[in-house]
């Protein structure tokens, strides 16, 4: 058996899996180890050679089907051309073997091949030997239809005539010139190529010089050795290429509603302005969770503020509750529907700090949802909210006044900041409104039906168990923080809440006893504090000055961050001139502290020296006790014993 390789199939070589990148027969070889993307180039007969021991061995089921006569394995797979030809040959030879065995009889086959011709519509009527020849082809290869096929695809040179000293120096100009981390362009690198042919002929006689290689035959030349793969992990990087190259798998997949919802945050093409001033905002970034089986979204979030892990608390909120009362307040609970709601099983979503927070796995845990994170660099396990969120682009953002597009190029000369003129609340409106009337309601390309009637056909064998009730979800999507309670009230950011009761659990518990405070994201004026002793939650009443009305928690970070640490009415001299007067009356203070220490020491060295005198006339009629400590808070800095004293006559 002879070793038969084809371009792009896979070999085992010394037991390790290689893909075959070109092969020139009776010539040469080159393998790519599939591995490390290592390149093995050997002869023909060196091939043939380790084929016979068993070393170099064709993977047969391989996915690949393919045919030893280098044609295309079915009659569609060729040109159009070349199938009118083999469908007319095809007619002459079923017409003659139908009528006669002796196909080569002249006499026999001519009338036939009239009377086809004439049926046919043919005008020129082929000889008889290639009649006797289509028909022997025919028989031999158990009638097979493509033994009829035109060989001529497979005519003339395959690889050109190229001289080998000139190959030789473009694999050397190749892999020192094009195929480095300086990814210079194919134009510079065939003038070097030029160069060095010309360096080459200046050594040989005029009749032995090399032809020059024209850039049209050089850029042919590069695709046609050259593998992709290799090309891009020299030119850019190994892991580059095995990204670009991966297998373009759809990724885990989802068998009933709920069952795996992807979850992921982006900033939005549209710029927002103010409701009042119509100040530029800026960009506002939305939250979206989107069920991967029925593409049904479970939740879209929009804010102004960065990805955060309150914005995700505030989607999965909206995604496992129900959403009557959003579709009331945009007046769309009339006609549509939003039937979303329930307990999820599992979320997927990347690796973002926002998703490592301890108040969303302690929000998951508590509703038993599966955290799975996507491993790095494979944005292909949450394709479906990617592709939603570009559809939302595409589909709504990219319409609206004061669009940004998504990249400079599609945006051009568009004015997007003086055609700004839509409001966050406009947008959130504009958002579940095309949610809910338009994506819901149009085909799927890959369910092939909407999303909305794959979820009602979905849930009817496979219903979605409920939450439990309102008021513990409240306190389930609340964030929370661990506190002490310090005179009866209990703080934390600035918020502080006040109840009759938390005295009576501050004198109760322990010294620094830490309370589980838990704040509404939405309204933080609603907080809970958890009694350990009643095993209850008690609701706090927010005693904190600068909450008027109801604030959200973002609101209420954003108004003290927009805190100025100065008094905005002072300009920059006032600022500078009040610095300088604080700087000097601490200076002030100092002095005086200094001065009064100088006086005390006056004073106590005055009045030590008359104690001295008094105990040196005092000291022998009084017994010392030296373990006997005595306190003077008056003269604690001059306190001294004397040394005779504690020589004492021996007999203390």
């Amino acid at each position: 058996m002879s070793l038969q390789l084809r371009q792009g199939i896979s070999v085992q070589f010394q037991g390790y899996p290689y893909r075959v990148l070109d092969v020139q027969q009776g010539r040469s070889v080159t393998l790519m180890d599939k591995t490390n993307a290592y390149i093995k180039e050997m002869s023909f007969d060196e091939a043939n050679h380790y084929f016979s021991l068993g070393k170099l061995k064709v993977v047969e089921d391989d996915g690949y089907i393919f045919r030893d006569d280098n044609l295309p394995p079915i009659p569609s797979a060729l040109p159009a051309h070349l199938r009118q030809s083999m469908q007319r040959r095809l007619q002459y030879v079923m017409g003659i073997l139908s009528q006669t065995d002796k196909t080569s009889c002249e006499r026999t086959v001519r009338p036939i091949a009239q009377s086809v011709a004439k049926a046919i519509g043919d005008k020129k009527i082929p000889s008889c030997p290639t009649l006797y020849r289509w028909c022997r082809d025919y028989q031999n290869n158990d009638e097979d239809i493509m033994s009829l096929a035109p060989r001529t695809q497979n005519c003339g040179r395959r690889h050109g005539q190229i001289n080998p000293d000139v190959l030789e120096l473009f694999y050397s100009v190749l892999d020192r010139c094009y195929l480095t981390k300086h990814r210079n362009k194919k134009r510079h690198v065939h003038q070097k190529l030029v160069d060095e042919i010309y360096l080459e002929n200046k050594k040989r006689p005029k009749e032995e010089w090399l032809s020059f290689l024209s850039y049209g035959g050089f850029c042919k030349l590069i695709k046609r050795v050259l593998d992709p793969f290799i090309e891009m992990a020299r030119r850019y990087s190994e892991r580059y290429a095995l990204r670009y190259f991966r297998t373009r798998d759809r990724g885990p997949a989802a068998f009933y509603p709920l069952e795996r919802v992807e979850i992921d945050h982006t900033i939005l093409d549209v710029i927002i302005v103010h409701p009042i001033t119509k100040e530029i905002l800026g960009r506002p970034t939305v939250t979206v969770a989107i069920d991967r089986r029925t593409r049904m979204v479970c939740a879209i979030y929009i804010d102004l503020a960065p990805p955060s892990s309150v914005a995700v608390i505030l989607c999965i909120k909206q995604a496992v509750t129900s959403k009557a009362e959003l579709l009331q307040q945009y007046d769309l609970s009339a006609d549509y529907i939003w039937p979303v709601e329930g307990r999820i099983a599992s979320f997927w979503m990347d690796n973002g700090p926002e998703f490592h927070s301890h108040f969303h796995k302690q929000l998951c845990g508590d509703l038993k949802i599966d955290l799975q994170y996507c491993p790095p660099g494979m944005p292909w396990y949450k394709a479906v909210v990617e592709r939603f969120i570009g559809i939302l682009n595409t589909r709504l953002i990219h319409r609206l006044p004061g669009t940004t597009w998504s990249n400079p190029e599609m945006r051009a000369n568009y004015p997007s900041e003086k055609l700004a003129c839509i409001t966050l609340e406009e947008l959130r409106q504009l958002v579940y409104k095309w949610v809910v009337v338009d994506y819901h309601n149009t085909r799927h390309s890959e369910l092939g039906e909407t999303p909305l009637q794959c979820w009602n056909r979905l849930i009817e064998d496979h219903p979605i168990p409920p939450l439990s009730n309102s008021s513990k979800l409240e306190t389930q999507f609340s964030l929370s923080f661990h506190r002490c309670i310090s005179n009866g009230r209990i703080s934390t950011k600035g918020l502080i809440y006040h109840h009759p009761h938390l005295i009576h659990m501050q004198e109760c518990a322990p010294k620094n006893t830490k309370f589980m405070l838990r704040i509404d994201p939405e309204d933080v004026r609603q907080a809970y504090i958890y009694d350990p002793t009643s095993k209850a939650l008690m609701r706090l009443d927010c005693i904190t000055h600068a909450i008027d009305g109801h604030m959200s928690w973002r609101d209420y970070q954003a108004m003290r961050k927009s805190q100025p640490i100065h008094d905005t009415g002072t300009d920059n001299i006032a600022v500078e001139r009040v610095m300088n007067d604080k700087a000097a009356l601490n200076e002030e203070i100092f002095q005086l502290q200094e001065h009064a220490d100088q006086i005390m020491r006056k004073s106590k060295g005055k009045k030590s020296s008359r104690s001295r005198k008094k105990a040196s006339v005092e000291h022998l009629a009084v017994p010392i006790n030296v373990n006997a400590t005595v306190i003077d808070d008056a003269d604690a800095d001059d306190w001294e014993i004397e040394s005779d004293t504690l020589r004492g006559d021996g007999n203390v």
